[in-house]
């Protein structure tokens, strides 16, 4: 439903006049309950077993501001502006490192030659966004949490990036180009010390394909991590990269079939981000270390099937590979889940995963498991 930046103007306590067609706030609340048993397999870490309320378990609560002007001649040009929020706590969403807009802030230009995005954007191995062809390939749109979503058989850990420039073709014949450079992926945090567009910084750069016809969705994604000369240690490459092929078929009575694979190369990946249910066994037996710079592949498939006014949803995924350090992960994820809509803009979900990870490393190896359990209802507006 759209607004008038007036009406967002008292929401915000700020003074300004827009008009209607030109700005809109718009936003998601996603607040559930959640289970969640690990088992660590490594002496001296103990199991547990946690019941939470937890926001964004489907989709990350935001609330945000979009608009546009139109130029003539076919041009318009256009803004996102999103933050992220915690809605169990009405905090500030802790992933955007302080930033008022980190979940998107981004302007662009559009026209018959496509389209082109400046500033912080979401990346095209990512469900967020315009640019989130992920979407394609994810069962259960999971937002990544611990025993769900294609993060569970991908080494992408990145899913925004500041400074970048991005850049969509038209769509010829169902066929759509991407392109993405970003100059310093995190400017946020005092990580990266190095200088913007310099080697000293980390920079990234992606191109992507989309086909759709008829029921037919493909992507094509592949990316890079320029790592930057701030970085101290000896194992630490110059750049990692992932190439991830899938997509989905939609048949007429409503079912649905999804397959990706991915292959990467000293790609970084953090533990605590994407080991998700095993974490504390895994950070354990690799004393700390986590998964590192990683080579390897992964695989996934799922399904999704109209039962009940509802939709059902099922996903099965696997991961094979091995870092700097000798280290070799095998993880095996299942998941299934079910989406209800009330209303257009309202819907219940139920989860539930299982994950599985063994780690061999040169001095021991383990396998740590776990569930996990989540409902909750979700809201736009």
């Amino acid at each position: 439903m759209k607004k008038t930046l007036v009406a967002l103007c008292v929401a915000a306590g700020m003074v300004g006049t827009a008009s209607a067609a030109d700005v809109q706030l718009y936003g998601l609340i996603n607040t559930g309950l959640g289970y969640v048993h690990t088992h660590s397999d490594v002496a001296g870490v103990a199991n547990t077993d946690t019941l939470s309320m937890d926001n964004g378990q489907e989709f990350g609560s935001r609330w945000g501001l979009r608009g546009g002007e139109n130029l003539g001649n076919g041009y318009k040009v256009s803004f996102v502006l999103e933050s992220g929020f915690e809605s169990d706590t009405g905090l500030s969403d802790t992933k955007q490192n302080g930033r008022l807009f980190g979940r998107e802030a981004s302007i662009s230009v559009s026209g018959g030659f496509g389209t082109l995005s400046f500033g912080r954007l979401p990346i095209f191995g990512s469900v967020l966004g315009a640019n989130g062809l992920f979407r394609a390939i994810d069962p259960l749109f999971a937002n990544y949490t611990s025993a769900f979503g294609s993060g569970a058989a991908t080494a992408s850990m990145w899913t925004r990036t500041d400074n970048s420039i991005s850049y969509r073709t038209p769509t010829y014949a169902g066929l759509t180009g991407y392109a993405m450079y970003s100059f310093k992926m995190n400017t946020a945090t005092d990580t990266d010390t190095g200088t913007e567009g310099k080697s000293s910084s980390d920079r990234y750069a992606s191109l992507a394909a989309r086909y759709q016809n008829g029921g037919l969705e493909g992507i094509l994604v592949a990316d890079t991590t320029m790592y930057g000369s701030y970085r101290t240690g000896t194992d630490i490459p110059d750049q990692g990269y992932t190439v991830t092929l899938g997509g989905n078929y939609g048949f007429n009575n409503g079912f649905k079939i999804i397959a990706f694979g991915q292959y990467f190369h000293d790609q970084e990946l953090t533990a605590r981000a994407r080991a998700g249910v095993g974490y504390a066994g895994l950070n354990a037996i690799t004393g700390g270390k986590g998964y590192g710079y990683v080579d390897g592949w992964g695989i996934g498939v799922g399904a999704h099937y109209p039962v009940l006014g509802g939709t059902a949803k099922v996903a099965v995924n696997y991961r094979d590979m091995d870092n700097q350090n000798n280290t070799d992960f095998n993880r095996w994820t299942a998941a299934v889940g079910y989406d209800y809509p009330l209303s257009k803009r309202t819907s219940l979900y139920a989860m539930a995963g299982y994950s599985s990870e063994k780690v061999k490393t040169p001095t021991g190896s383990a396998t740590p498991t776990g569930c996990e359990l989540d409902m909750g209802i979700l809201h736009r507006f």
